[in-house]
């Protein structure tokens, strides 16, 4: 945990402090990305467990 913040602190320190609107939004994007991409894997998964179930 630590070394995540001094790698944040280190990122923040070499920009001035400020985050760059781009980079922000990458991460964002990236973000809704990994969320939507893990929905829609779950939403798969329970599909295919009911399929399964149904056809017993």
């Amino acid at each position: 945990m630590d070394k995540r913040l001094e790698l944040l602190q280190r990122l923040l320190d070499a920009n001035g402090g400020k985050v760059n609107g781009k980079f922000l939004i990458a991460v964002i994007v990236v973000a809704l990305i990994v969320v939507v991409g893990f929905l829609a894997f779950r939403l798969i998964l329970v599909d295919m467990i009911l399929s399964l179930r149904d056809a017993r």
